[in-house]
């Protein structure tokens, strides 16, 4: 088991500056690797992770995930291999579709699936990233991307690995077979939740014959002060957006939390009415779906989450960043 630090507060919404000083710290501290998520309404995390690279630290750095939708294959190719130089080999190429709340405004339909078939376009999208990377020419002709001989100029010595990341059982299934890693959870979800999407990528590893590295976020929030540290998280947009669009609220029910208002923080998140869903988030929903509370408190959460048998685990946190470092390098 390795422990990552994330960051699902977007690019420009810290300044550059802290991020250099978390990074630093996270590395100090022994962390595994330090990740960016990508979303594009609030900047460009490429540019960050480029920067990060010359901190010649051993910490590997880890971009999760970049858009197949917004990128096409041979700029993600490009611009992995020339991370991967600047580097040193320390890069992690995360892949995924994108972000639920901003991909239907540049005309991108997530469902029917029958029809957007995501799990065609990573396969396509992984074949013609691979081929670049390591033949440096693609040829594809497919039904999402057309590639015909396309070749990178330069090369990189350094290994890239692969990782996918989805909610969707038949793509994670499918990951044994193309990737290297998955990722089966942005954040904000129960253990049981991630006891059921790892169990998706083992079937994988068990019918392809191939071992993968397991990864998932955990949102957290460690404060001294506990009703510091669960406000931190209700006001977090992030989770805002999480409990709304992506955590199951069968999964809710299950862990004992009241649901009766989640219509309306749904509502109030579609009309991006922050503060009005941020009151009436309970502090039930919180504690169910993230590693928070008091240093000790927010462990034994953390804890629930390892017993879901992925190999790497993201600490993504909000509020109180430094203090989160100290409380999980415990567990590195």
């Amino acid at each position: 088991m390795r422990i990552a630090f994330g960051l699902s507060i977007p690019a420009n919404l810290l300044p550059l500056e802290k991020v250099i000083d978390l990074v630093i710290k996270a590395d100090e501290h022994g962390y595994d690797s330090f990740w960016i998520h990508e979303n594009p309404m609030y900047g460009d995390s490429i540019s960050i992770i480029s920067v990060l690279t010359q901190l010649k630290r051993n910490i590997k750095l880890g971009l999760g995930c970049m858009s197949i939708v917004t990128r096409h294959p041979i700029m993600i190719a490009a611009t992995a291999a020339t991370i991967q130089n600047l580097s040193k080999g320390k890069f992690i190429l995360g892949l995924g579709l994108g972000g639920f709340p901003w991909l239907p405004l540049i005309g991108y339909p997530i469902y029917p699936i029958k029809q957007t078939k995501p799990l065609k376009r990573m396969i396509e999208a992984v074949k013609i990233i691979k081929d670049l990377i390591t033949k440096s020419e693609a040829f594809h002709e497919g039904e999402f991307y057309s590639v015909k001989g396309f070749k990178l100029m330069f090369k990189t010595p350094y290994e890239t690995r692969i990782y996918i990341a989805s909610l969707s059982k038949m793509t994670l299934s499918y990951v044994p077979a193309i990737a290297d890693g998955a990722i089966t959870s942005p954040g904000v979800l129960t253990p049981r939740d991630l006891d059921r999407l790892v169990s998706y990528v083992k079937k994988g590893e068990t019918k392809y014959g191939r071992k993968v590295d397991k990864a998932t976020y955990i949102h957290a929030s460690v404060s001294k002060d506990e009703r510091e540290a669960i406000e931190a998280v209700k006001k977090d947009p992030y989770f805002i957006y999480q409990l709304s669009e992506v955590a199951p609220e069968e999964s809710l029910k299950e862990y004992g939390v009241k649901t009766e208002k989640l219509q309306d923080i749904r509502e109030a998140w579609r009309k991006r009415d922050l503060a009005t869903a941020s009151k009436l988030i309970g502090d039930d929903m919180v504690l169910a779906l993230t590693a928070t509370g008091r240093p000790e408190e927010a462990l034994n959460k953390f804890r629930e989450y390892t017993k879901t048998g992925h190999d790497l685990y993201i600490i993504s946190p909000v509020g109180n960043l430094e203090e989160a470092i100290l409380t999980f390098e415990h567990e590195t």
